[in-house]
């Protein structure tokens, strides 16, 4: 019998077992990618949409994914985050604005005006009960974090004020696009500069259990223990 069970555990199934762990661990982060992708997707394809189409194209494209997205999440039966209220709330705001104006004026300051209020609500839910990226990542592993880990609500609240830093950097530099270069070729580099960015971002939040584990390493994050004496 023995012999039977170290026969299974040949260096074979071995090898397929860790294969089997690391396509759950991409399948995971695939996900998570996705989920983040779509909160920020109506104002991508505002986006795209605005720099390589009319204004009024992307208005309409802007609409169809918000209903369809929401659609999907209700029928799914999934929260809505306050990543995707924002930014589809900024992204319909905006898109009504230009689409009564009868010059789309918004187009030119949508990018700057939706960096800096998202980088207000991610600094001010850094300071709430639940920050926004510890409320996205507890909604794709489908349980909270125990109340009494501090040091994960400390290092998603430091993580959530690196996004707002980055919203706020991104804000300054499209105002500085606008500045200096023509409108088309604004609109575009804006595009390909934060499509490109907000990629890094994501994928570097990713990389989240990682970077947690160097910060212990390097002796921040660290739990806290009570030093009260025992009863």
């Amino acid at each position: 019998m023995a012999d039977a069970r170290s026969h299974l555990h040949t260096p074979r199934h071995e090898e397929q077992a860790r294969l089997k762990v690391v396509k759950g661990i991409v399948m995971a982060r695939f996900f998570l990618f996705s989920r983040i992708v779509l909160d920020f997707g109506s104002l991508l394809v505002f986006w795209v949409l605005a720099s390589f189409y009319s204004v009024r194209i992307a208005i309409a494209g802007t609409f169809v994914f918000i209903l369809c997205d929401g659609l999907h999440r209700y029928l799914g039966k999934r929260t809505f985050p306050r990543l995707w209220i924002i930014s589809n709330t900024l992204a319909i705001v905006f898109g009504v604005i230009d689409l009564i104006s009868i010059t789309p004026f918004m187009i030119r300051y949508e990018g700057v005006l939706t960096n800096l209020i998202i980088a207000l609500s991610f600094a001010v839910g850094a300071f709430g009960a639940t920050t926004p990226i510890q409320e996205l990542v507890e909604e794709q592993q489908g349980f909270p974090f125990p109340p009494e880990r501090q040091e994960i609500r400390a290092y998603f609240k430091s993580l959530t004020l690196v996004w707002a830093l980055y919203f706020a950097a991104k804000a300054i530099l499209y105002f500085w696009l606008l500045t200096y270069f023509p409108l088309p070729r604004a609109l575009m580099l804006r595009s390909v500069i934060g499509t490109v960015s907000l990629g890094v971002m994501i994928g570097i939040s990713l990389q989240g259990r990682r970077i947690f584990l160097l910060c212990q390493r390097a002796g921040f994050f660290l739990p806290r223990y009570s030093t009260e004496p025992q009863a």
